[in-house]
């Protein structure tokens, strides 16, 4: 068997009672506080992530495909840094500005392995039915300060702890663990980097902007557990970051390699207010930035050069062949005439118009779902307003086409009791230059991210 159909993985908990539901949904909010499932809202607020008592189960088989997926998709964004070098045309649909451009001239980009990153592919892909090899579609791509390397591994401990007699129950005779863990692909890909560069791994800066005080909080309990793998681990924001007698320092603390949590427009801004990062700018010329700034092709409109046939000639066969069979049709959106999805010529802003129903306007690089607009859910007006904004404002959007957001029916906490409820489900898989991990995502909004509300889904491993 390739797969557990749902229905094996849903009878254990159909058949417990409300009181044994409602013991195990508290005691997964419990645990779920006490491990650092933190959220901080607009306000500053923090809020425990919900986590999904019934989680997700994949086959051998399945990790193995998947992981074959990314290595196709990280490939192929990794060939994008040579393209946007050689073709104009490329450099208009990922676009940099001249600050972000200047920095990127700093970085020598990768050609083999170790890649210098951390990311995350978001997909549509569940894993319950005869179909998942064929059914899903990639969303969009994540390089840079992905989100879920704690929270993944601590959902899949929660599930195990709370609900692991049942799974037994499901699937006698077999073992069931964690899908493998992002924080052990961290720590791979940092002690590959360092291989390459021929310097010992000892200490590490997790590097984040402290201007931001919402969002995920992962970075203090990272820094934990690299801690507890042996090594030395600061967090602190790029401007704390100093060159110290030839050396890399942290909030005075010896530093070897640098995971960042910022993006690239971030570093740009800082400068704009004045502070020179000499520092940073040092580590990205010695290849100890990871995720690299290679990885800042991450953009949604990197789907137009994948799903355009005119740039099919620079991909392999098997990358075209994802490509065709799973990719979201996406372009940059502006005032051209661009393939619609089934490869005729059409003027984009006028196609954007009428087809308003199957289509999503997306922020290029915004994350957390912000200014995501789907076009059935408002009306023509605004649709074309929406329009109007992508075409004229300052922030650059793609348009994409609506991807079909699987669902699946949880358990849940409901004012005094707990009734079972449908919910859109998303998948995230983490990969570095060898291995993958993988999250779940869950919501009530057709929009499913954790900034909006959502849930996690753990991801666990039947052997």
């Amino acid at each position: 068997m390739d797969h557990v159909p749902r229905h094996i993985l849903d009878a254990p908990f159909r058949r417990l009672g409300r009181r044994e539901l409602l013991d195990r949904l508290h005691a997964v909010r419990a645990l779920a506080g006490v491990r650092g499932m933190r959220y901080f809202d607009d306000r500053g607020r923090p809020r425990t992530i919900d986590i999904a008592l019934k989680p997700w189960v994949l086959t051998s088989a399945q990790l193995l495909y998947f992981h074959h997926v990314a290595r196709h998709l990280s490939d192929a964004l990794l060939r994008l840094a040579h393209l946007y070098a050689r073709l104009p045309a490329v450099r208009r649909i990922v676009p940099f500005e001249p600050e972000r451009e200047a920095w990127m001239r700093l970085c020598a980009h990768p050609r083999s392995r170790p890649l210098a990153v951390i990311g995350r592919l978001d997909s549509t892909a569940v894993y319950d039915h005869a179909r998942w090899r064929t059914g899903f579609r990639m969303l969009e791509p994540n390089a840079v300060g992905v989100g879920g390397v704690h929270y993944a591994p601590a959902a899949c401990s929660i599930a195990l702890d709370v609900v692991g007699d049942l799974l037994t129950q499901a699937l006698p005779g077999r073992a069931i663990t964690a899908t493998p863990d992002p924080r052990q692909l961290l720590v791979d890909e940092l002690r590959a980097v360092a291989t390459r560069l021929g310097r010992p791994l000892r200490g590490v800066a997790l590097i984040e902007n402290t201007d931001f005080t919402t969002g995920t909080d992962e970075f203090q309990e990272l820094a934990r557990d690299l801690a507890q793998r042996g090594l030395r681990a600061v967090v602190a924001d790029p401007r704390e970051l100093r060159l110290v007698r030839g050396g890399l320092a942290a909030k005075g603390v010896p530093v070897d390699l640098l995971y960042r949590d910022s993006e690239l427009a971030e570093f740009v801004a800082m400068e704009r207010g004045g502070t020179r990062l000499a520092a940073l700018r040092q580590a990205i010329r010695e290849g100890r930035l990871v995720s690299g700034l290679t990885w800042e092709f991450d953009q949604k409109s990197a789907w137009e050069i994948f799903t355009d046939p005119a740039y099919a000639r620079h991909f392999t066969a098997a990358q075209r062949r994802l490509f065709r069979e799973h990719l979201l049709w996406t372009r940059l959106v502006r005032a051209a005439r661009v393939s619609d999805p089934g490869g005729r010529p059409v003027d984009l802003p006028a196609f954007i118009r009428r087809n308003r129903a199957r289509l999503v306007l997306k922020p290029n690089t915004l994350f957390g779902g912000e200014g995501v607009v789907i076009g059935r859910t408002v009306g023509q007006r605004a649709w074309e307003q929406e329009l109007h904004r992508a075409l004229r404002g300052r922030t650059r959007y793609v348009v994409q086409a609506l991807a079909p957001i699987p669902s699946d029916g949880f358990p849940r906490l409901t004012d005094g009791g707990v009734r079972w409820q449908e919910r859109s489900v998303v998948s995230g898989f983490f990969f570095n230059s060898s291995g993958i991990g993988l999250v779940g995502r869950f919501s009530g909004l057709p929009v499913v991210n954790v900034s909006r509300g959502g849930g996690l889904l753990p991801a666990l491993w039947v052997h």
